[in-house]
């Protein structure tokens, strides 16, 4: 009776993880029938990511305070990948419990990619030349409510 739960289980854990891919594979084809080579966010690495946030940062910092301002934007970390992985726990009764993940392979060796995260932005640094008090108040709100960062995270000077 217990190995029939397992059977079925470990059958219904296999058929959502093809159903998983399948449903990945059908999302990649209709992103590269845009024109897309790229089914991911279009940036190529995290540099080229974060030079892009820097360029928008400072045409918002331009419209808020009519001067050309400097922008340097860091980063916790890159780029994450989640893959679709078949995961069982095995409980060893002297060690305490072991997780053995299998990842699912789509017509190949590559994996099964499930997720990709953008880099999470923890700090922004704003140089203007002649920035008042307001202006300066300001970036800082608009730089917390993009990127939902403390205002310790922000630097705004002159």
């Amino acid at each position: 009776m217990q190995t029939d739960k397992i059977k079925k289980s470990r059958a219904f854990i296999i058929a959502a993880a093809l159903l998983a891919a399948a449903l990945l594979l059908l999302t990649r084809a209709s992103s590269s029938d845009t024109g897309r080579a790229d089914p991911g966010f279009g940036y190529s690495s995290s540099e080229e990511y974060r030079e892009k946030l820097q360029s928008q940062v400072a045409e918002l910092a331009k419209g808020v305070t009519k001067k050309n301002c400097s922008v340097v934007i860091t980063f916790e970390r890159g780029y994450e990948y989640v893959f679709a992985a078949n995961q069982q726990s095995v409980r060893n009764s002297a060690e305490g419990s072991d997780v053995r993940r299998e990842y699912v392979l789509a017509g190949g060796d590559s994996p099964v990619l499930v997720e990709e995260r953008m880099p999470k932005v923890c700090g922004v640094a704003i140089v203007c030349r002649g920035i008042t008090a307001a202006e300066e108040f300001k970036l800082i709100k608009l730089v917390s409510a993009l990127f939902d960062l403390p205002t310790n995270r922000i630097g705004v000077t002159d």
